[in-house]
C-alpha cells in the first residue's frame, strides 16, 4: 500500500524500486533484518512524510476520479488509506456526466464503515446543501422554477429547480393560482414559476406560492390589454349580477349580466366554472377589469357633468341614496345633498337627477335631484 501511494505520487522511479525489490528478496532469502542501505533510508524518510488522515463524516474532501468499478464511482483522496465510493445512481451521476478520469472533485463523506474498510461519499449532497443555503437566503419576491410531481388533498408535491439542483417542496391548493382551480390535475407534470413562502425545518421542505408570482404579472399584463380585441378565458364563478372570468393567466374580470351573450343572459345559473368564453375588455378601473360579450354603450360611457338623467332609487344607505341610471351604472346622492333637498327618497321611486361630479378612476357618479 505504501509503495503504491509513493508510486502514484511519482516520488521514485522504476529503477529505484527494482533495486529495492532485489535487496528485499536477498534479505528474505538470507533471513536478515532490514539493511541500512541508502534505498531503505530514503524509503523510511518518504514513509515519515506521508500524511495519513482519518476520514470524518460530513467532511468535504478533494478526490481524484478513478472511474466506475462494481457499479460505484471511485475516488482517490490524498492521505486516505482507502478510496471513497459514490453510488452510481441518477442523483449522483448527473453531476459526473462530463467528468474525466483524473479530474479532482469535491466529495462529502457521508458514511465510514471501519469493519469493511469502506468510505461512502456523495457529490449531490454538496450541491443540495449549497442550493439550500442560497435558496433560504433568497428574498421572498425572487422567482424559482417548480416541477409539479403529484397532487394530494392539501396541495402539490413539487421539485424546486435551483442552481441546477432539485430540492423538495410543497404548494398548497390555495396558493396554486389567482383563483380556485377548476381542474387541479391540469398542473401535474408542468414546470411553473413560483415564489418562496417559507421553509419547514421539520419537514425539510419549501412552501411555495404560484399565486404570489402571478400577482407580480398583473400590472404589466393590464397595461398590455387592448379595447376591441377578442380575449379567451374561463369562468371562475357566477353571481346573480354577472360572471367572473380568468384570462391571460393572471387576470380576473367580470361580465355584467346585461353584457353577457344574449343566448346565456337568462341562463346565468347554467354557466359553470371552467367553461371557456370569449369577450372584450370594456373598461379598466384601477385594478378592476370590466368585460363584455356585447358591444354597446351605457350611460357611463358618455355621461357629462350637468346632464339630467332619469333614474330609479335603489336603496338608502348611511352615506346617501343610491340611484340606478341603467343596468350597469349607479349614482349617489350624498347626505350633504339630501340635506339641501330636504326630501327622503323611497326605494323604487322614479326620479330625475342631475350629474354633479364624475370620478372616472373609481367609476363613481355624484348626483342631486333635478329641478
Amino acid at each position: 500500500m505504501v509503495k503504491e501511494k509513493i508510486e502514484n505520487q511519482n516520488e521514485l522511479d522504476a529503477e529505484f524500486w527494482a533495486n529495492l525489490d532485489a535487496q528485499e528478496y536477498k534479505r528474505k532469502s538470507n533471513g536478515h533484518s532490514y539493511p541500512s542501505t541508502p534505498e531503505y533510508e530514503l524509503m523510511a524518510k518518504l514513509i515519515e512524510n506521508i500524511n495519513i488522515f482519518q476520514p470524518k463524516k460530513n467532511q468535504i474532501v478533494e478526490g481524484t476520479y478513478l472511474g466506475i468499478i462494481s457499479g460505484q464511482h471511485i475516488f482517490s483522496v490524498r492521505g486516505f488509506k482507502d478510496d471513497v465510493y459514490v453510488e452510481n445512481k441518477p442523483g449522483e451521476t448527473k453531476y459526473l456526466k462530463n467528468t474525466q478520469v483524473g479530474e479532482i472533485i469535491d466529495i462529502l463523506i457521508i458514511n465510514i464503515d471501519d469493519d469493511n474498510y469502506n468510505i461512502q461519499g456523495s457529490i449531490s449532497a454538496i450541491y443540495e446543501s449549497r442550493a439550500h443555503e442560497t435558496l433560504k437566503a433568497l428574498e421572498e419576491d425572487l422567482v424559482v422554477v417548480a416541477q409539479i410531481r403529484s397532487l394530494n388533498p392539501a396541495g402539490y408535491d413539487i421539485d424546486i429547480i435551483h442552481d441546477s439542483v432539485t430540492l423538495p417542496g410543497f404548494m398548497p391548493n390555495t396558493l396554486a393560482g389567482i383563483n380556485k382551480l377548476h381542474n387541479p390535475e391540469s398542473l401535474i407534470g408542468k414546470e411553473l414559476n413560483v415564489m418562496n413562502e417559507s421553509y419547514s425545518e421539520q419537514e425539510r421542505t419549501y412552501i411555495v406560492s404560484r399565486r404570489k408570482y402571478l400577482r407580480t404579472l398583473i400590472p404589466r399584463t393590464i397595461e398590455e390589454l387592448q379595447l376591441g380585441v377578442v380575449y379567451d378565458g374561463h369562468v371562475t364563478g357566477t353571481t346573480p349580477f354577472g360572471v367572473f372570468v380568468e384570462f391571460n393567466e393572471c387576470l380576473t374580470g367580470m361580465i355584467h349580466k346585461v353584457n353577457i351573450n344574449p343566448d346565456w343572459a337568462d341562463r346565468i345559473a347554467e354557466i359553470k366554472p371552467g367553461m371557456e368564453v370569449n369577450f372584450y375588455v370594456k373598461e379598466i378601473i384601477k385594478d378592476k377589469i370590466i368585460l363584455t360579450q356585447v358591444i354597446r354603450e351605457s350611460i357611463w360611457d358618455n355621461i357629462k357633468i350637468g346632464q339630467v338623467i332619469d333614474g330609479k332609487v335603489r336603496d338608502n344607505k348611511a352615506f346617501g341614496t343610491l340611484v340606478s341610471l341603467d343596468d350597469e351604472s349607479m349614482g349617489l346622492i350624498h347626505n350633504s345633498e339630501l340635506e339641501k333637498i330636504g326630501y327622503k327618497f323611497q326605494p323604487g321611486e322614479n326620479v330625475k337627477v342631475k350629474v354633479l361630479a364624475i370620478d372616472r378612476s373609481n367609476r363613481k357618479i355624484f348626483l342631486t335631484k333635478a329641478n
